[in-house]
């Protein structure tokens, strides 16, 4: 029989917030359709751990209205990290791709969850994140940075 770690290869150890931001736009005027305009902007990295190899932190930030235009009922800057922990049995690209990926579904997801729980107790009503793909360069580095 297979041990857990080699059935899978890539496990979570932990998800955090590091900034997480909902605020009402004071002025704020419903489109007439009553359609508001969200459009998130994702970006992702992911950092091994020089001291620990087979350890990822992977931060995914999604911003929304940065400039809290009057437009958007809402300026939305959320930060999720995610560790992640691997068995060995991947090659580093297998690796530094599985982390990458499960990282933008676990940290967009906790995101979205966030996101909605928040603006669903403020003035305009919850915002449902849509779906986000995974479309850029993988952003990493060999060590954790602080941006």
């Amino acid at each position: 029989m297979s041990s857990a770690s080699s059935l899978y290869p890539i496990q979570l150890r932990q998800v955090i917030f590091t900034r997480a931001c909902v605020i009402a736009i004071r002025g704020h005027e419903p489109a007439p359709d009553g359609k508001a305009s969200i459009v998130p902007e994702n970006s992702i990295s992911v950092v091994q751990n020089p001291e620990h190899p087979r350890q990822f932190i992977a931060t995914m930030r999604t911003v929304i209205n940065k400039e809290a235009q009057p437009s958007g009922p809402y300026s939305i800057d959320m930060e999720c990290a995610a560790e992640f922990e691997t068995d060995g049995s991947l090659s580093n690209e297998e690796e530094l791709r599985g982390v990458t990926i499960n990282a933008h579904s676990v940290c967009y997801g906790a995101i979205r969850e966030a996101v909605a729980w928040m603006t669903a107790r403020q003035p305009y009503g919850p915002v449902a994140l849509g779906m986000s793909i995974l479309r850029s360069p993988i952003a990493h580095s060999p060590s954790p940075k602080n941006e």
